[in-house]
């Protein structure tokens, strides 16, 4: 498998998170906030998006650099993380004893700074390099900004999460990349990413 065709895959990867990630939002609402159908769909969204996180660096290398990698790095670690604590939810008694601890504490806040400062980094990288569509850019704004809804327990937060993936995925998906070397707004057809 050629290196850009793997790529494709890990954008299909993270249009299949976002979506897992959204799911978590409807489920919230008719089940309730940490149920075990919310839980299950960010369990899966955390594990693909851990993986799929790759192709967002991986279009825009050239472009964003050290930067670019050190903010992909935060947002797998932050995914990676969170997939842990929630692994715990779904075992009885498990999560009332880890929730107290240090090594809890230290995991949420490592997550949280990994996933918000990943992704801040990464929106303004990304909005600067201009390989993908701005709105892309602009999406994960919008999901830092949807964090301060005045929503309880801001059952919204994971769909705006899960929007930024999936167009990112699309993008990634259908080659829609801009070649800042040509000046055009795709990739040739054969989907060809630069590496």
């Amino acid at each position: 498998m050629q290196m850009n065709q793997l790529v494709r895959w890990l954008g299909m990867i993270c249009l299949v998170a976002g979506i897992a990630r959204i799911g978590m939002t409807p489920t919230s609402i008719i089940w309730g906030t940490d149920s075990v159908q919310e839980l299950t769909f960010g369990y899966i969204a955390c594990i693909l998006m851990s993986v799929g996180s790759i192709a967002l660096f991986a279009v825009q290398s050239k472009e964003t650099g050290m930067l670019g990698f050190i903010s992909t790095i935060g947002i797998i670690l932050g995914n990676i993380i969170t997939t842990a604590l929630v692994f715990t939810a779904f075992f009885p008694g498990m999560q009332e004893v880890a929730t107290d601890s240090l090594v809890t504490m230290i995991s949420r806040m490592v997550s949280m700074l990994g996933l918000t400062g990943g992704t801040l980094l990464y929106a303004i990288i990304t909005f600067r390099a201009k390989v993908f569509p701005r709105w892309v850019a602009i999406l994960h704004f919008v999901m830092i900004l949807s964090m301060f809804l005045p929503i309880a327990d801001n059952k919204y937060f994971a769909f705006f999460w899960g929007l930024a993936y999936v167009g990112a995925g699309v993008c990634i998906w259908t080659g829609k990349l801009a070649n800042n070397s040509s000046s055009s707004t795709s990739l040739p057809a054969d989907h060809s990413i630069r590496m």
